[in-house]
């Protein structure tokens, strides 16, 4: 999980991202008004992951207007358009009924969170990497779990991000990230329920 500052205007973002790439991206060219998904990664501090790295871009360019997004679109060479249109995130509100379709994709939401005390309000067992397996774990063994309400403060949507990380501020901030799923036992194979992994968030002023 990382606090990303987004750029203050188009011509910030484009000195960003239009960057050349890392030494070993050789048909990539800094300030040739093409931006490459290596490009992107590098100022996102990532590797060959193109669904963290349009989350990253996404609320990165979070502040720019729309002329100003649509233009920046514009310098996206043919790689970098179609990992944006398959892994653009989806803006979702507390409470959001499509949880369930929207799993493995990214979603931004807003709000304030709060640490949650308590270990029921998303108890159960998430799916992991294990070498060249997966084993499935308790969820509060992982992640330190924060909740986001609505405005009427009468429901709520549980977020997550991966323990011993900072912990998140406790004032308006918009959050990107993954929906996962939470299975009740460990042989269970339909999902109890559903949380937000937390990649990157920004504060709003």
């Amino acid at each position: 999980m990382e606090k990303i500052i987004p750029f203050k205007n188009e011509a910030e973002a484009i000195a960003s991202l239009d960057n050349g790439g890392r030494f070993y991206n050789v048909f990539t060219k800094a300030s040739d008004d093409i931006i490459t998904p290596q490009e992107v990664g590098k100022v996102a501090g990532v590797f060959f992951q193109p669904q963290q790295t349009i989350l990253f871009l996404e609320l990165a360019i979070s502040l720019l207007s729309e002329t100003e997004k649509a233009n920046l679109r514009s310098k996206f060479d043919p790689a970098l358009k179609e990992a944006y249109d398959k892994f653009k995130p989806s803006e979702i509100k507390v409470p959001s009924t499509h949880l369930q379709e929207l799993v493995g994709t990214n979603v931004v939401i807003s709000g304030v969170p709060a640490l949650s005390e308590s270990t029921t309000k998303l108890n159960g067992f998430i799916l992991v990497p294990a070498g060249k397996a997966f084993t499935m774990i308790p969820i509060i063994e992982s992640y330190d779990l924060y909740e986001i309400r609505n405005q009427q403060a009468d429901e709520l949507f549980i977020i997550a991000h991966k323990k011993g990380k900072e912990k998140l501020p406790q004032q308006y901030i918009r959050i990107g990230g993954v929906i996962k799923e939470v299975k009740a036992k460990k042989d269970e194979e339909t999902a109890t329920n559903r949380f937000l992994e937390i990649n990157y968030y920004v504060v709003e002023n």
